[in-house]
């Protein structure tokens, strides 16, 4: 079963290419984000793909934005997005932003995993969540493949959880990434 993509952000980076490859601009080419909302009467999933980031790896560390907007999700229930989009103040912060810090990868081979770090912008809050796991793939040169679960807290950002029947959704709202990253300037990048 395919883990829920999201938020937002949140995100993420590329674990990008080889280490020698890793120098250089990087840029967000495709994404999925879905995140999974569960209540005793039901689950509900939210997805969008209109992700935009960016990213820059000098000898040392790497740094990552991603961007979402938070509108730009969509459950298959208009009415649900609408009351999501107020209960996360998306008319005052309508972007979850995820800034994304990792050191640059040793060795010539791309590690299955980065741990990250993360600041995530959401509802007017700021976040951190520490020692993210992030899968990497080489999809061909300049080009690598990020994903990512991150368990969100609601009440983290200040959100108070949605209740139906007068029961509320649960806190952790887990979020999945699928992202595919070019290098700026080689082939890969369209």
């Amino acid at each position: 079963m395919k883990i829920f993509k999201t938020v937002f952000l949140l995100l993420l980076i590329p674990a990008l290419g080889l280490a020698s490859d890793l120098k250089g601009k990087w840029v967000l080419d495709k994404s999925e984000i879905d995140y999974k909302v569960t209540h005793p009467l039901h689950h509900v999933v939210g997805k969008s793909t209109e992700a935009r980031g960016k990213g820059i790896c000098s000898a040392s560390q790497c740094q990552f934005i991603v961007a979402v907007p938070v509108k730009s999700f969509d459950s298959g229930d208009s009415n649900r997005d609408l009351h999501m989009l107020q209960i996360t103040k998306g008319a005052d912060d309508p972007l979850i932003q995820v800034n994304v810090v990792f050191p640059t990868p040793s060795g010539k081979a791309i590690p299955g995993e980065i741990s990250a770090d993360l600041e995530i912008q959401f509802a007017g809050q700021k976040v951190n969540y520490s020692k993210v796991k992030l899968g990497v793939v080489s999809l061909e040169p300049g080009q690598v493949r990020v994903t990512a679960v991150i368990s969100l807290s609601l009440k983290a950002f200040n959100i108070t959880p949605p209740s139906l029947l007068g029961v509320p959704i649960e806190d952790s709202v887990p979020v999945q990434l699928d992202m595919t990253w070019n290098k700026v300037g080689t082939s890969a990048v369209n």
